[in-house]
């Protein structure tokens, strides 16, 4: 795990902090929220390409919508039931606020060039939701006064409207709201102790028996059972768990708890662990065993995120040319939008091993552009490509790439000397297709 600040940098399984506040970047684990989400968000009649699922390092229970259609999952959500029940109820509540038109819409009035900037702060500074009383309380679906900023507080007419929709949702899958009802009595039991000294109004999602009573009385004659969703998401779930647990836990402690344990899933947050801890050799070794045992006999794990994450650990040990071999195997498997994170960390692998073959550049420039199609706000993605877009002497792009670096962290000075730079050179090259371009970027820059 890598940590970061201020903005969204990628790689496979990475920390980014925000003052206190981190968010976790990972395909494997963003490809099961998907699968999780893609059923709800379909039955909502919603467009999935709209909404956004990004996973907060923060150990609290909570998810919440902010932003528009940005759903935001707590690491403490994911990790508190060890099955997929819950947390397809919390994200069908959510998109039942999405649905009913809850939000406050914070980017009304900004053109796509602000969203990056919009984001930049929801991230930063509206995130967590844990109240600042002590204990269990802190688990509480609450707010702190920093996430008063962002963060749509509902009233219990709006929970209920939310609950409702996502009843329907779920009737439409199939799927029981029995998860939803074992998160409610969860912060229901722990909301009690606490309940003179809390103002529910300042709860983002204000708990009350009488919502719980709602869902239960009018799905109590339903059916339905998670059998089929929990049997294909369950085993990826299982392995997700042991991700975050591998990176999120003392690697210490981790090592001494799975190191007589010989379940592919042991080895598997051992090997995490161990390459946390140092231990190279060991890391490597761990995860060419679980790798070798997926080729040899059935099991859950899909072999690009294991390529990807040998990647990771050759990367951050240090061996980066090594670490291309496995990035690239894992891109070669994955589709163009889970394959992101890898093409961005190979261009990673490519800067800091120092490659100058011309061939192994354009794949790189071939990689990240391809990325770019699913993470047009990443401001790092255009640092990377800056630099790539001058090791193959294209001047220009790389000023170009700059300038769109710098609009999207908000720095309109740099971005306008950078892209004036660009704008000179494909002038002089008679680039006119390329100055139609940094034209249009120049008009966003002075809005």
């Amino acid at each position: 795990m890598r940590i970061f600040t201020k903005f969204i940098i990628l790689c496979f399984f990475s920390k980014i902090a925000f003052a206190n506040i981190s968010m976790i970047r990972d395909g494997e684990i963003e490809d099961f929220l998907a699968q999780a989400i893609n059923p709800i968000i379909e039955s909502a009649n919603l467009d999935k390409k709209n909404i956004k699922i990004y996973l907060v390092n923060d150990s609290t229970l909570n998810a919440f919508v902010s932003g528009g259609q940005n759903i935001f999952i707590n690491t403490g959500l994911l990790r508190k039931f060890s099955t997929p029940d819950a947390l397809i109820g919390v994200i069908a509540h959510e998109v039942g606020h999405i649905k009913a038109g809850h939000l406050v819409r914070n980017s009304e009035g900004f053109d796509d060039s602000k969203t990056a900037m919009i984001l930049s702060y929801l991230l930063g500074v509206g995130a967590m939701a844990a109240g600042s009383y002590d204990g269990g309380a802190a688990l509480i679906l609450g707010g702190t006064h920093i996430a008063d900023r962002m963060q749509q507080k509902y009233t219990r007419t709006q929970e209920e409207a939310a609950d409702q929709y996502a009843i329907k949702f779920l009737d439409k899958i199939a799927y029981p709201a029995d998860g939803l009802v074992k998160l409610l009595k969860y912060f229901e039991n722990e909301f009690k102790p606490y309940e003179p000294m809390i103002d529910e109004y300042a709860l983002s999602h204000p708990i009350s028996q009488k919502r719980i009573d709602l869902i239960v009385d009018r799905t109590k004659d339903k059916k339905f059972s998670n059998q089929e969703i929990n049997f294909s998401l369950q085993p990826i779930m299982n392995i997700i768990l042991a991700k975050l647990e591998g990176f999120m836990d003392n690697p210490v402690d981790l090592i001494k708890k799975y190191k007589k344990d010989k379940s592919e899933l042991g080895k598997y947050m051992l090997a995490i662990a161990y390459h946390r801890h140092g231990n190279y050799q060991e890391s490597i070794e761990l995860i060419d065993n679980v790798i070798d045992s997926f080729k040899t006999q059935e099991n859950h794990f899909n072999l690009a995120y294991l390529y990807e994450l040998k990647g990771q650990f050759l990367f951050e040990s240090g061996h980066p040319k090594e670490a291309l071999i496995y990035l690239n195997k894992a891109i070669k498997i994955l589709d163009p939008k889970n394959s992101s994170l890898a093409k961005i960390t190979f261009s990673d692998a490519v800067i800091a091993a120092k490659i100058a073959d011309k061939e192994i550049l354009q794949l790189t420039l071939k990689y990240l552009l391809e990325a770019k199609n699913y993470e047009k706000l990443n401001a790092q993605l255009y640092l990377k490509l800056s630099k790539i877009y001058y090791n193959l002497g294209q001047e220009g792009n790389s000023y170009l790439a700059l300038a769109n670096y710098n609009l999207i962290i908000e720095d309109q000075d740099k971005s306008e000397k950078y892209a004036k730079k660009a704008q000179e050179i494909f002038k002089k090259n008679n680039d006119e297709q390329s100055l139609i371009v940094v034209e249009d970027l120049l008009k966003v820059i002075k809005k």
